[in-house]
């Protein structure tokens, strides 16, 4: 069983995400910032996996896994400057808003382009491996990124090398009235992994302990030298602002929205109450709108900072460029 610390943690990050997830929705709806995909409902699947690693292991993390980042302790404030691409943003406000990235986390920085997060992190987890270090690496990636060349390169050469690597699909759209998916003409994900010499595993990815107990099985059966396993996660993707909190006695009328399930969970072990829940909800709003509004109103990178961090030695032409730009000095 889930300890009283873990499974509170566990919803809290869960709570914590949607927070952010709907805020950045209505910023960018409002055209305030420039891009946000949206994970409301597959909060369990991706919390749950990230709680499941060890604090060395990497983590690489699409555009929408944001809650992982949040899990590994990387702040809010770090969202919010990324998503406002302002001169605090790590990426210097250069690339595309996404999950903000941490070497000291073992977030590694996430890519607009589908699928090319797979052969990195099975390319870490190899050199791990390589090295005799007790290292494994989780990727996340839609069902769509099963599509992508880079999926199948990738966990190929996991199965060739053994690499200790857990790689967590998102199938959202096995709930529809729609085939399991338009990617795959098979009965879902999971069996993909026999062909490259992988385990393969479903889940229930709206169950935070499932997806938990899953991915740390699959932690272990990397670290002992066995190989990685392919987790495909069943999620339902809510549209943004669906209700978390709506209960009438034992019906759900939010359907399978994770952080209904969990909280129920938690009411059963007497680990929560109605007063815990409002101070959560508010504390979670009170410092999502902090950090934005911080964010916000922090200045913009400077123009001649796109010349930066290029070459390690700036061409004449670009120099003179920059100084165009403003600055009368390279640094």
């Amino acid at each position: 069983m889930l300890s009283d610390e873990l499974a509170v943690a566990l919803y809290e990050h869960m709570v914590l995400a949607r927070e952010l997830d709907e805020r950045l929705v209505a910023l960018q709806r409002e055209g305030r910032v420039t891009q946000h995909a949206s994970a409301a409902g597959e909060e369990a699947a991706i919390v749950g996996a990230a709680a499941a690693m060890f604090d060395n292991d990497w983590l690489f993390v699409g555009q929408r896994e944001g809650a992982a980042a949040l899990w590994r302790g990387i702040p809010l404030l770090a969202f919010a400057h990324r998503a406002f691409g302002s001169a605090e943003d790590i990426g210097k406000g250069r690339d595309a808003p996404g999950p903000p990235f941490s070497r000291s986390a073992r977030v590694a920085s996430a890519s607009p382009v589908l699928g090319t997060q797979i052969p990195h992190a099975v390319g870490v987890a190899w050199a791990a491996r390589l090295r005799h270090a007790d290292v494994a690496t989780l990727v996340f990636f839609g069902d769509g990124e099963t599509s992508s060349g880079d999926f199948h390169t990738g966990l190929n050469f996991a199965g060739v090398t053994k690499a200790p690597v857990v790689a967590l699909c998102r199938n959202n759209g096995w709930a529809t009235t729609t085939p399991v998916s338009r990617q795959t003409a098979s009965a879902g994900f999971a069996s993909k992994a026999v062909a490259y010499g992988l385990r393969g595993v479903c889940v229930d990815g709206t169950d935070v302990i499932a997806v938990l107990t899953v991915v740390r099985e699959a932690r272990a059966r990397a670290s002992s030298g066995l190989g990685g396993t392919l987790v495909e996660a069943l999620t339902t993707q809510l549209p943004p602002g669906a209700p978390t909190d709506a209960v009438e006695g034992d019906k759900v009328r939010s359907g399978r929205d994770p952080i209904v399930r969990m909280r129920r969970y938690l009411e059963l072990r007497a680990l929560w109450s109605d007063q815990r829940e409002q101070r959560l909800r508010v504390e979670a709003r009170a410092d999502v709108h902090r950090a934005l509004a911080e964010a916000e109103a922090a200045d913009k990178p400077a123009r001649w900072k796109l010349f930066d961090d290029v070459y390690e030695q700036m061409p004449w032409h670009l120099r003179e460029q920059r100084e165009m730009l403003g600055t009368g000095t390279e640094t």
